[in-house]
């Protein structure tokens, strides 16, 4: 093949350009993968020389040899987005035409299986032979290599591709951006601990994923960026770094434990220097939570989580909504419009009708009232080749690139350049960041929230009535309910209540993350497990009262004791009940026990006209709900005693008066009975 290529150089004068044919596939699966992490010149102009620099890494297990990139282009540009990603859907060859000038090609060698080499592709401008207009042209690099059977196909074995913009100086301006996701990978297990804590810890360790992608937002310029934050992942790191909810196997080391402490501290200085949108805490499924009948409850419990969250380390910013790929519904929609200004994230195919001209933020009519929609459209979508800061760069420009074009053509569009980084995405260690991102004249650097000051379009079109993605079960969106209600009684008992019912609201709200859709039955297991722990903890709450009680009259008192088994101090009342309906006990009025302690209190009853009934004692919390375990007991009145000594007493004065009358008539018998004469003898 090269000695062909050789001879048809030398038969054209040195200068060949090759035409593409759609990508096929090689007779051997390469499994090769390329990545551009250099694009130089950022933007194309007349005289420039293209070089395209980056890695070629061999995952398979056959052995390739002579190895060569070369650099693809198109000769003509792409003027609409529309035009990029009909070529996409259709896998038309639209990266353009492989240049084979002998000096534009690089012999990167032997890709032995598992190793990685690097390329460098340099082509002056007068060799792309582009046609010049204004647009975006797509570029790219292609691996051309020998198989181990000494075949060697005219297709690659692998290819990337980026884009070139090309304006001219007066070219309309765009507002255009970077918005940067930090999500929580990591969910709370069954057990109360961090199901993958090492892993999180490595992502937020220097050269980890999450804190590459924190490194490059920090250096981009603050004018264009834009970060959308998931308090989650503060808590989650936060608790790394303190050591708390840790499997009992995982132990950090001081290393480790730094490391996501400073985390926390630049994601947060970041988020208090640019413009912020939060995320519901642990971004919550919220298809699952618009089919359930408890959305409203649970709504306030994300609120609150969410709240405590970000008051704990001091970031504040618009609320958004982010819904998975193929999980916008219009009744979503609905359901968590709030108070009208919170946007909600969304992907070009849940908006089918929206077009560039309208921006990247929209509004939409609702049966609830106006919803803000941020549309999600990214210019390289199915494009082969790995994502890296390089290629970041070039779609943010041509993006820009196109909108200005748009609106050259269009005085009422409103296209923007607004690029949302894939929260999964690993940038590496890239040292130049985005340094020229926003010196083209065509771009000017904005960030979300001046979108959200501007005149919105309105999205009039088709939202999606079903979903494509699968939410979590009914079932373990219920438990949770249960959960985050019986959770809040406990909260509510504790004496120092408040971190308790922060945790239980974030515990709650992580179980209904949408990080669980992919473990339902592992998510369903954690949410059981949360509420039987609370469950136990109401549990070991008791009132004991004594066997039986016999009160002298129709009025007493007796005791009942309250125990606290848990390992927080209270504050629980008692609720007496009776048997008989006629018979009512005032409650008794909260009192605080501490953790461990039984304490007794005296319960004061008015039998009235009963003589006995069975009493059952329950604690109630503060406002009057009922918890822990209850007990009955029977009580006796003895006023049937007070009876018995009436009717002594009453017999007592009828003996009296017997003997009285007895001994008054042995007087009067006596007093009329003659007196004897004594006689002689």
């Amino acid at each position: 093949m090269r000695l062909v290529v050789c001879a048809l150089t030398l038969l054209l004068g040195g200068s060949l350009t090759v035409a593409v044919a759609a990508p096929t596939q090689a007779a051997v699966d390469p499994d090769v993968a390329v990545r551009i992490t250099g694009v130089s010149p950022a933007e194309l102009r007349d005289g420039a020389t293209v070089t395209l620099t980056g890695t070629i890494t061999n995952r398979g297990e056959e052995r390739w040899t002579k190895a060569q990139a070369y650099l693809v282009i198109a000769r003509t540009p792409f003027t609409t987005r529309q035009q990029v990603s009909d070529a996409v859907e259709s896998q038309a060859s639209y990266t353009g035409e492989r240049v084979v000038e002998l000096d534009s090609i690089d012999e990167v060698g032997t890709l032995a299986p598992g190793s990685t080499r690097p390329f460098r592709v340099r082509v002056p401008y007068a060799q792309l032979r582009v046609s010049g207009a204004e647009g975006v042209y797509p570029v790219g690099v292609q691996v051309l290599a020998t198989a181990e059977d000494g075949t060697r196909d005219n297709a690659a074995i692998a290819r990337a591709t980026t884009f070139l913009p090309r304006l001219d100086r007066d070219s309309a301006r765009v507002p255009g951006g970077l918005v940067w996701p930090f999500v929580l990978p990591d969910r709370l297990g069954p057990s109360g601990t961090w199901m993958d804590a090492p892993g999180l810890a490595e992502r937020v360790a220097p050269g980890g994923q999450l804190r590459n992608l924190l490194d490059q937002a920090l250096a981009a310029p603050s004018d264009g960026t834009s970060v959308v934050l998931d308090p989650a992942l503060l808590v989650a790191v936060d608790d790394l770094a303190e050591g708390r909810r840790l499997p009992r196997d995982v132990r950090l080391d001081q290393t480790q434990r730094a490391a996501a402490r400073t985390f926390v501290e630049d994601l947060t200085s970041l988020s208090r220097r640019v413009a912020t949108w939060t995320l519901g805490y642990a971004r919550p499924d919220w298809l699952a939570l618009s089919r359930s009948d408890a959305h409203d409850r649970l709504t306030g419990t994300i609120e609150r989580a969410t709240s405590s969250a970000l008051a704990q380390f001091q970031v504040s910013g618009r609320r958004v909504t982010w819904p998975t790929p193929g999980g916008t519904t219009l009744d979503l929609l609905q359901q968590v419009r709030g108070s009208g200004d919170r946007p909600v994230i969304v992907t070009r195919d849940a908006v089918p009708d929206w077009e560039p001209r309208l921006g990247s933020v929209v509004t939409r009519r609702t049966k609830s009232g106006p919803v803000p929609l941020f549309v999600d459209a990214g210019l390289d979508v199915g494009v082969p080749g790995g994502a890296t800061v390089a290629t970041l760069r070039q779609r943010l420009l041509s993006e820009a690139a196109l909108a200005s074009l748009e609106r050259s053509a269009d005085a009422d569009s409103k296209a923007d350049a607004f690029v949302l980084v894939d929260p999964r995405w690993n940038p590496g260690d890239a040292d130049d960041a985005f340094a020229g991102a926003f010196d083209p004249d065509f771009v000017t650097p904005e960030d979300l929230e001046d979108l959200m000051t501007t005149r919105r379009a309105a999205y009039t079109g088709d939202v999606a009535r079903t979903a494509d993605a699968r939410p979590l079960s009914q079932a373990q969106v219920t438990a949770v309910e249960q959960l985050a209600r019986e959770g809040g009684v406990l909260a509510g008992l504790a004496v120092e209540g408040d971190d308790l019912a922060a945790r239980t609201d974030r515990t709650s709200t992580g179980l209904l993350s949408t990080a669980w859709r992919s473990d339902r039955a592992e998510g369903l297991r954690a949410a059981t497990g949360a509420l039987g722990r609370v469950r136990s903890e109401l549990g070991r709450l008791a009132v004991e009262g004594p066997p039986a009680i016999t009160l002298s009259s129709a009025e007493g008192s007796f005791p009942l004791t309250v125990s606290n088994d848990t390992d927080t101090a209270v504050r629980v009342g008692v609720r007496i009940s009776a048997s008989n309906p006629a018979l009512r006990i005032p409650d008794v009025a909260p009192v605080q026990v501490e953790a461990g302690e039984r304490r007794t209190v005296t319960v004061q009853v008015d039998v009235g006209d009963q003589t006995s009934s069975t009493l059952t004692a329950q604690l109630i919390s503060p406002d009057g709900t009922a918890v822990g375990r209850a007990d009955s007991f029977n009580v006796r009145s003895s006023r049937v005693g007070v009876a018995l000594w009436a009717l002594m007493g009453a017999a007592g004065l009828f003996v009296l008066f017997a003997l009285g009358r007895r001994f008054l008539r042995g007087r009067r018998a006596t007093a009329e009975t003659p007196e004897e004469t004594p006689t002689d003898g």
